[in-house]
């Protein structure tokens, strides 16, 4: 059973660029598009046939590298190339202008390989190739706009005659063994270079001067110090900045305002930022994701982030603000998920302001906090995100530039950065200082599936309405003050701590006898609305941080398959029998 849910929100970045910012799209993301009837230009097409030859001739370094044999029959020397699986031709002049190499072993084979000879190549897909070094041909493809090495072995520096390639716009070389940057040229830039991601690399040092006309740059998940340079803030055009999992350190730069109507993104997880959060937000906000989780932060939450209308995941777990509940950021009418855990919140959550508080949201982590007094009824009882599906679907959080990821504790147990495509509904209160009794109008949230009020004084009778919280997949009300029966149909854990709790699945008898056939026929009943598995999607590989952007990505709920929920029924009707069985032998 999980005890709950966290939201990491660390993003699987994906390959492509917004179609806003840049109308090119990664050959990675296309397919060869061939051109039926166009005649190959013939020394090109020699070219490829001895890339055959060669590669033919290598042999896969493990079973997950298809063989060349597999991938390249459509390779012969009686079609034309411009048809050929992997290869790109440009419509009208019939030049090799793409070539997807993906998962072939070309260990110790690429720079002995004659690219120079497709001299109109633009895009070269080299990604889980084996490679452990960067190609030198790669510096003398003047035409080259695309470049992905991602998921090899490169190790070494990043060259720095990276930033002199005047046409290259896309650059990936995340998932590898890079240590650091070479010296790079002295400012300014000749480069067009837009898209760029170095995540899951071992780059040492401070971030260096990069081009100003990056619009994507992660260099998520590596071992990067120093301060954020204040060149970051001339790139006018940024508008996805992911620098999680670093050692970086300083106070936020203030500077990062000036990116405020183009930065979509903003990830700072996991690093060692200190201080206020220095913004000033206005109007033209136009960011969708804050994600400052795990540093340490200090004072109040900025009331300028109501300008950011756009705003969907806010994320500020484990830092040291202290303040009261942020009430005003009920305005925000696109907020998808709001995490304060692990912070110096104190004071009650107070009404709402208005009924439509909150209209999106689906997620709410106010948990290891300091807030006291009721739980909060007014907002459980205006969250319409909670009780109706919106748009008749399930909502999806974030855009086509990530993959959120999700942090969760299983029995108290941590697992980082598991990837999940789809918002599930969850509200974790946990470990404060609540009080009072579990508000019946809870059980209008027909959609939460985490619920999470353990750690607090909540007092008074197991509320029976619960069980009307059909999609429950998780309760948590350890360590509180309840008295009465409780549901059978989650583990003792889920009740810890609460004395006056008795009956089963909790070895305490209750004072009254129970009708154990009644008992085992409303269990069995309990059971079938647990209801077919969770149709959650997930994403196994990603480009950012936990790989990264999550992302993180099969959900280590392996339980909720329908083999593993079946199992589950089973093993617990076994144990029901079992324990009235007992029963019956002490009577």
């Amino acid at each position: 059973m999980i005890s709950y849910l966290r939201i990491a929100c660390c993003f699987s970045l994906l390959p492509f660029l917004s179609s806003a910012n840049s109308s090119f799209t990664p050959f990675s993301q296309t397919s060869s598009h061939p051109f039926l009837g166009q005649k190959c230009i013939s020394s090109e097409k020699t070219t490829l046939l001895q890339l055959k030859r060669d590669l033919s001739a290598a042999k896969p370094e493990s079973s997950h590298q298809p063989s060349s044999s597999s991938l390249l029959t459509s390779w012969k020397p009686n079609t034309e190339c411009c048809s050929w699986e992997g290869v790109t031709c440009h419509e009208l002049t019939t030049h090799v202008i793409g070539l997807n190499l993906s998962g072939h072993n070309l260990s110790g084979l690429v720079n002995s390989i004659n690219f120079l000879s497709l001299p109109y190549l633009e895009r070269l897909n080299l990604v889980n190739c084996n490679l452990g070094e960067i190609p030198i041909f790669v510096e003398k493809l003047g035409g080259l706009v695309e470049l992905d090495l991602s998921n090899n072995k490169i190790h070494g520096n990043v060259p720095k005659w990276v930033w002199l390639l005047e046409s290259l716009v896309y650059l990936n070389a995340s998932n590898n063994f890079l240590n650091g940057f070479e010296v790079p040229p002295s400012a300014p830039f000749l480069s067009s270079l837009s898209f760029l991601d170095l995540s899951s690399n071992l780059l040492e040092g401070s971030i260096p001067t990069l081009p100003a006309s990056i619009s994507f740059l992660s260099l998520a998940e590596n071992k990067l110090t120093g301060e954020i340079p204040v060149s970051l803030c001339r790139m006018s055009n940024l508008t996805i900045l992911d620098t999680c999992y670093n050692y970086l350190t300083g106070q936020i730069p203030k500077c990062l305002e000036v990116l405020g109507d183009t930065l979509i993104v903003l990830n700072l997880r996991k690093n060692r930022f200190f201080g206020l959060m220095p913004w000033n937000f206005t109007k033209e906000c136009s960011l969708e994701t804050l994600n400052l989780f795990g540093n340490q932060l200090t004072g109040k939450i900025p009331e300028s982030l109501t300008q950011c209308k756009r705003l969907q995941v806010l994320d500020l777990g484990y830092n040291q603000i202290n303040d009261t509940f942020p009430f005003w950021l009920g305005m925000l009418p696109n907020l998808h998920v709001l995490i304060l855990q692990s912070n110096s919140l104190h004071g009650p959550i107070g009404e709402p302001l208005t009924s439509n508080d909150f209209p999106m949201l689906q997620i709410l982590d106010l948990s290891s906090n300091y807030f006291t007094g009721n739980l909060p009824l007014g907002y459980i009882a205006i969250w319409k995100s909670m009780r109706i599906k919106l748009n008749g679907s399930t909502m999806y959080m974030g855009s086509f530039y990530y993959r959120e990821w999700m942090s969760i504790t299983n029995k108290g147990q941590r697992m980082d950065d598991i990837n999940i495509l789809i918002i599930f509904n969850v509200l974790d209160l946990s470990n404060n200082l609540f009080e009072g009794e579990i508000p019946e109008v809870i059980d209008d949230l027909k959609l939460l599936e985490v619920l999470n009020l353990s750690r607090n004084n909540l007092i008074g009778e197991m509320p029976s309405y619960l069980s009307k919280l059909t999609l429950l997949e998780s309760l948590v009300l350890s360590k509180n003050k309840f008295i009465g029966n409780q549901f059978s149909t989650f583990a003792n854990d889920s009740y810890e701590g609460n004395l006056g709790l008795c009956g089963l699945p909790l070895s305490k008898k209750c004072d009254e006898v129970e009708d154990h056939q009644s008992s085992a026929a409303q269990q069995e009943s309990i059971l079938s609305d647990i209801g077919s598995p969770f149709s959650w999607k997930f994403a196994l590989v990603g480009y950012g941080c936990g790989v990264p952007v999550g992302v993180v990505i099969g959900y280590i709920l392996f339980w909720r398959t329908k083999r593993c929920t079946k199992w589950i029924e089973q093993s617990l009707k076994a144990k029901i029998q079992q324990k009235n069985e007992q029963n019956r032998r002490r009577r």
